[in-house]
């Protein structure tokens, strides 16, 4: 069954993938790479496994085995028909099924690759974006520790982080097919965003409009609404009813393929406030500047230190923000601050990111927006095509 329907990546995307890997695996002197399953944080924590595998999506639990040679295993949830798992890709012919015992499935598999004091590199042991403590059970470790006595269990992160952070052509082209799908979302909120709808029926209808033009679920809305002054990120949706001179401010990803582009939007439901006018000016020559900035050789420290230095000698702040972009939070992130190995980051040719100052002034509201983009030699290429305003809905 090969489902034509489905967006799904060529031989030559898999040759390079996994030619990256296998040479970091060889550098780092690992034998064999293990992926826990793990759906957390919009499927984020599955980008493992579905970065070596190309299966994964809709909160669908997939492990990994990846040899330094041979074969690739996959371990599945049994939910799915095997058929349906193979029509998703062509790259894994391994794809079995332990029930739900995937630890037993992940160590049947390794047993049969006869390694003699193997160095197991578990992917997300720790250091995961988002998640320090790491997506790898301590029931599961145990397990694999007590059947490989003489194994060496390391952490190989930062490995798949390295091989996931410059892009090829065709994971490119999926992230412009995810921003595609946000902008949809967006007009939704051009359209309808009015007094009187409620905050759910806004929700529904972008989340629709993703669905409808193949987006995969969990999609993520970060979701603010209301008076300027009051709003916080990350809040449900309510039955609360949009009020004239709303602010709406959202973070909407799509999954295409499971490939996360972003984009930031605001709108205010009337006319947009002189004073956020004015911060609007200032967080958009912050954007240029950035744009401009990100070019392969930068760090990520001398960036966010050129483009806060937009707002010296101002009544301004700004917070800088730009994380990775691919499926879910690729490394790095460089949230509001970050350690030195972030600071010390340096950009590279066809990274990708979304890169979202947020400027602020006393006593008034935090704008920002932001557009999914990929490093270039002439700068941050924007993925997507929209305006950048804050809309007025009138």
């Amino acid at each position: 069954m090969n489902d034509a329907y489905l967006p799904r990546f060529t031989n030559v995307e898999r040759d390079r993938r996994w030619g990256r890997v296998r040479e970091l695996m060889a550098r780092d002197k690992f034998d064999v790479i293990v992926v826990v399953p793990h759906t957390g944080h919009h499927d984020h924590f599955s980008a493992y496994s579905r970065y070596l595998t190309g299966l994964g999506g809709y909160s669908l639990e997939v492990g990994a085995v990846f040899p330094l040679e041979g074969a690739v295993t996959a371990i599945v949830v049994p939910d799915v028909a095997p058929a349906k798992w193979r029509a998703q890709q062509d790259w894994v012919d391994d794809i079995r099924t332990s029930g739900r015992a995937f630890g037993d499935g992940i160590i049947a598999r390794l047993k049969e690759l006869g390694l003699r004091k193997p160095r197991i590199g578990l992917a997300g042991l720790t250091g995961v974006p988002r998640f320090a403590d790491g997506i790898v059970a301590y029931a599961f470790y145990e397990k694999l520790r007590q059947a490989f006595p003489d194994a060496a269990l390391s952490d190989c992160t930062r490995l798949l982080d390295l091989a996931r952070y410059t892009k090829g052509t065709e994971e490119i082209e999926f992230l412009r097919g995810s921003v595609a799908q946000v902008e949809a979302a967006i007009a939704v909120v051009r359209a309808i965003a009015r007094p009187g709808i409620t905050e759910n029926a806004l929700y529904a209808a972008m989340l629709a409009a993703m669905i409808e033009r193949g987006s995969e679920v969990p999609a993520m809305i970060m979701w603010s609404v209301g008076p300027p002054d009051t709003l916080l990120s990350a809040g449900l949706p309510t039955q609360r009813r949009l009020a004239a001179n709303d602010f709406v401010r959202v973070e909407v990803e799509s999954r295409y393929a499971g490939y996360c582009g972003q984009v930031t939007q605001m709108a205010v439901l009337g006319r947009l406030p002189d004073a956020y006018r004015d911060t609007w000016k200032v967080q958009q020559e912050a954007v240029a500047l950035c744009y401009d900035l990100s070019r392969p050789g930068i760090t990520l420290g001398e960036l966010a230190t050129r483009t806060e230095a937009v707002v010296k000698g101002t009544p301004y702040n700004i917070r800088f923000l730009m994380h990775g972009r691919g499926l879910g939070d690729d490394a790095p992130i460089y949230v509001f601050s970050a350690n030195q190995e972030t600071k010390n980051w340096v950009l590279e040719d066809n990274a990708s990111f979304i890169i979202k100052p947020i400027v602020s002034q006393d006593g008034l509201g935090e704008v920002l927006w932001g557009d999914s983009v990929v490093i270039t030699p002439r700068g941050a290429e924007r993925l997507g095509s929209i305006a950048a305003e804050i809309m007025e809905l009138v």
